[in-house]
């Protein structure tokens, strides 16, 4: 019964989501664009990373994914430099194996099909999405105290998959993957753990906007020597401490120069100065804080120097950075730093900013903010 309501489920919200897709987005045009909508049913295990989870965890992750699809092939397009690679929004739920304590997760968010190989009619993709997540039952004192995976209902989503696909007829494929999904709050709240599910899925896709896919010539991006200055600033709040429910504003201010090796890749260096707020209660075990110590705002701050790494994709771009501290009032707990995220552009040079800021492995805060673009030479 439990699959039967799952899969109703699926039809449910595709039939709700339908409506919703904008008319000009499934009309005809001239960029021969493909539009399909997959619904997909998962099962698998949640991976028990912390030792409390092991006795926790009684049952198997069930959820399920739907996803809207773009596939653009006309040349001159990002895409037909990567093999004509499959966008999208997705909307993702599963369950964590024991839903009386982990309740359930909600994800909604970009994502990218990387196309690997073909065998006949059969497609291998890989994917790559990076959202926002909902946790609909977090730790709460003194009534939900085993969960220490989710501090809050906020979360950021995180998942990788490898995807198989084989045509049926025209309008219908069947579907299959294996997806490692993550959700956690970047330690907005504690307890901040975070959860892994590793999933196998199986579904369908439904063309909603079918196109005759044209023979695929490989084709290099463009080279490009342009360099660019971008500066964003950003903002988030943070729970440094476990013991310390205090929620604290964090932030950056952060300037990079990009030097572009073609149109959809740029390698550059830049200079951030961060407030990671609660920084002292952070790098501290609860036994060594002085409860008396005052700390200022000069305690909270951070510089440092960053090397990047980003990939266009339209009018997106993904990010990668490493990083490590040149002051520090507060000592870090690692000496290296690291950031993901996604920009995206709004208007002119303009951009909006989402990334997750990490000490080390560790996650620190997630921060949202904007930022200014502008090239220096083309």
């Amino acid at each position: 019964m439990k699959h039967f309501k799952y899969l109703i489920s699926i039809l449910y919200l595709s039939i709700i989501l339908l409506p919703l897709i904008p008319n000009k987005l499934l009309a005809g045009n001239n960029d021969s664009t493909r539009i399909a909508i997959e619904a997909e049913y998962q099962m698998g295990i949640v991976v028990p990373h912390h030792t409390s989870m092991t006795y926790l965890i009684n049952d198997y992750a069930r959820g399920a994914e739907i996803n809207l699809i773009r596939q653009r092939y006309k040349s001159g397009l990002w895409e037909s430099y990567l093999n004509r690679p499959e966008t999208g929004i997705g909307f993702w739920f599963s369950t964590f194996g024991r839903p009386d304590i982990y309740g359930e997760g909600y994800a909604l968010y970009p994502f990218i099909n990387f196309r690997l190989f073909d065998l006949g009619k059969l497609q291998a993709k890989s994917k790559v999405a990076l959202g926002l997540g909902y946790a609909n039952k977090p730790f709460e004192v003194g009534v939900n105290t085993y969960n220490t995976v989710f501090g809050s209902h906020l979360n950021a989503y995180i998942g990788f998959g490898l995807l198989l696909n084989y045509p049926i007829n025209k309008n219908i494929s069947i579907s299959g993957s294996f997806s490692l999904n993550h959700m956690s709050n970047g330690s907005s709240r504690k307890p901040n753990n975070g959860i892994n599910t590793a999933t196998l899925s199986l579904g369908a896709i439904y063309e909603l906007k079918s196109i005759e896919e044209p023979i695929y010539q490989h084709a290099d991006p463009p080279s490009l020597s342009a360099r660019e200055w971008v500066t964003t600033i950003s903002a988030g709040r943070n729970q440094p401490a476990a013991y310390n429910p205090t929620i604290y504003w964090s932030g950056s201010l952060t300037t990079s120069h990009l030097w572009y090796k073609n149109t959809v890749k740029a390698y550059g260096l830049g200079v951030d100065f961060i407030r990671f707020g609660g920084a002292p209660l952070a790098s501290k075990n609860f036994q060594d804080i002085d409860q008396n110590a005052v700390y200022s705002f000069k305690d909270e701050l951070y510089a440092g120097l960053f090397a990047t790494m980003e990939s266009h994709l339209g009018s997106t771009a993904l990010y990668m950075s490493l990083g490590g501290y040149l002051y520090s009032a507060t000592k870090p707990r690692q000496p290296v730093y690291a950031r993901l995220g996604i920009r995206q552009k709004l208007s002119g040079n303009i951009l909006a900013h989402f990334g997750i800021k990490a000490n080390f492995f560790t996650a620190e805060f997630i921060e949202f903010g904007l930022g200014y673009r502008w090239r220096t030479n083309d």
